[in-house]
């Protein structure tokens, strides 16, 4: 199967917020900041008889509501301009054995059974050397029958991967 893509730095930038808010801990951050937004709001409107914020909590809400997305922001921005990978038009092809990757100033070759691991989210095919590396595949990019071959493609990949993990124990 061969693929041709390119990731734009929008649907990269979106694509790191998700993977980022959709651990538990930056959920229960978001939800910490959200009751104290509430709080103060109520407090404002004197509501609930609520006890005054002090400075504490809006310093607390500003860390978690302007500077932590801001340096997600720049952390996404400096690892997408940084790296040629991301921001080439991508031509994958991918074998029984392998995904063969060529940019226009790479060429890369990995075998199926040093993946770690496969994701399909809404607009994107993960697939990850390592639990901080992915191969990113944006399903705008794809046909219906690309999309679906893919996941044949994939699902056979994750087969060969885990029978190549029972047979070397790992």
């Amino acid at each position: 199967m061969k693929l041709k893509t390119n990731v734009t730095f929008k649907q990269y930038l979106q694509l790191m917020f998700k993977l980022t808010y959709q651990k538990i801990m930056f959920r229960i951050l978001v939800g910490i900041a959200a009751l104290l937004f509430l709080w103060i709001i109520f407090y404002q409107l004197d509501l609930f008889g609520l006890p005054q914020p002090i400075i504490y909590q809006y310093i607390t809400l500003g860390l978690i509501g302007l500077v932590q997305p801001a340096i997600v922001f720049s952390t996404v921005h400096r690892n997408y301009y940084s790296s040629n990978q991301l921001r080439e038009t991508l031509e994958m092809e991918l074998t029984a054995d392998r995904i063969k990757i060529h940019g226009e100033t790479f060429y890369m070759e990995i075998l199926w059974k040093q993946i770690h691991r496969f994701s399909e989210l809404t607009r994107w095919f993960m697939i990850y050397q390592n639990n901080l590396s992915a191969i990113i595949i944006p399903k705008r990019s794809l046909t219906t029958d690309q999309i679906h071959e893919l996941r044949i493609v994939l699902a056979q990949a994750e087969q060969h991967c885990a029978k190549y993990r029972r047979e070397v124990g790992v």
